[in-house]
């Protein structure tokens, strides 16, 4: 069931809502943990995804723009340019990417992370999902919450930057020393290894920091801080264990998602040739190629559109998890409650 605006229905969801809450703030396993996230978004899918298609688009639109704009350059260089051209280009690109194209994926992020999280988090303390506070929400904290973002982007994609700087140099070093000279060889197998190593590196420094967003946006917490609290929550305390292996399950999850979304639509616009059909209707129309390129982002945006609520969901339920874990969040919520309900007798 969705958020509704009918004053009794939003009374007896949300006293299901309280009923129903011991069953979300407990402690959780991983499986349990992606478990109530798939049930949280069948029952506010809709909603998530109906506040999230603008911010979908931006990040549509920077997933387009390192495409289309941005990969091209940096295995392609002028010709006859040696090698500060080549250096030129590559910088050139690299900095595209990340002062352009990641700042508009960064800011449809952040709405949309926000949204969500707020959202959930009314889930899970078993209040109805305000959508208006959500978005009021989402509004005031963006410029914060970008910036742990970009935080974490820079830090994050340091190590794949440097390796594919050290592949175009080997790339270039091919060019102008003999076939017989290993060196241009070994420095592209070092940038080669360099770059997987950073994409381990990227998921694992995305997992320590997991926890950022929500900080940021439940306990308006600065960027630096925010950070530093993620790691202290998600860290191995004495017997519990360490919440970075959910965040872990979290991407084989959404990579399976992303594979099943992606394949189905292929084949489906496969089956019934939608391209082509696409491509006879709007044969008159002047700007055809660019709908044309905008339909084959199609599966790309349906991509990004489901995928970002499931993240926020699952990071929300594991902050709540590991503040009940290690400080008792339930027990504060029921002694509030407790205290509440003497209120109201004793009023």
């Amino acid at each position: 069931m969705g958020v509704t605006s009918d004053p009794v229905s939003r009374y007896l969801s949300q006293r299901g809502a309280k009923f129903d809450r011991r069953n979300r703030l407990r402690i959780m396993n991983s499986s349990e943990v992606l478990d109530t996230a798939l049930r949280i978004y069948q029952r506010l899918g809709l909603t998530f995804l109906r506040l999230t298609v603008a911010p979908a688009l931006l990040c549509l639109a920077s997933a387009g723009f390192i495409q289309n704009f941005v990969l091209p350059g940096l295995f392609t260089t002028k010709s006859g340019g040696g090698a500060g051209q080549l250096i030129a280009d590559v910088a050139g690109a690299l900095a595209t990417g990340v002062f352009v194209g990641g700042p508009l994926f960064l800011l449809g992020l952040s709405y949309s992370s926000s949204m969500v999280v707020s959202l959930v988090s009314d889930h899970m303390i078993g209040r109805i999902p305000d959508t208006e506070a959500a978005a009021e929400k989402a509004r005031s904290v963006l410029p914060r919450l970008f910036l742990v973002n970009l935080k974490e982007l820079c830090l994050s994609i340091s190590g794949i930057v440097l390796s594919t700087a050290f592949m175009a140099f080997g790339g270039y070093l091919a060019s102008v020393t003999e076939q017989t000279d290993a060196i241009a060889g070994v420095v592209s197998v070092i940038g080669l290894v360099g770059l997987l190593a950073g994409g381990i590196v990227f998921l694992y420094i995305i997992a320590r920091d997991a926890l950022a967003a929500p900080v940021a946006v439940l306990e308006a917490a600065s960027p630096g801080l925010a950070s530093k609290r993620s790691r202290e929550l998600l860290k191995k305390h004495g017997y519990h264990p360490s919440g970075t292996g959910t965040i872990w399950s979290l991407y084989g999850l959404l990579l399976f998602i992303a594979a099943v979304l992606s394949s189905g639509i292929y084949v489906f616009a496969g089956i019934f040739n939608l391209e082509e059909r696409l491509g006879g209707l709007l044969s008159f129309v002047p700007a055809e190629q660019l709908f044309l390129k905008a339909f084959g982002l199609l599966p790309s945006f349906i991509v990004i559109w489901t995928l970002i609520p499931i993240w926020a969901t699952v990071i929300t339920i594991v902050y709540y998890e590991r503040k009940i874990r290690l400080e008792g969040f339930d027990i504060d919520i029921l002694a509030t409650e407790i205290q509440r309900s003497n209120r109201e007798i004793g009023g």
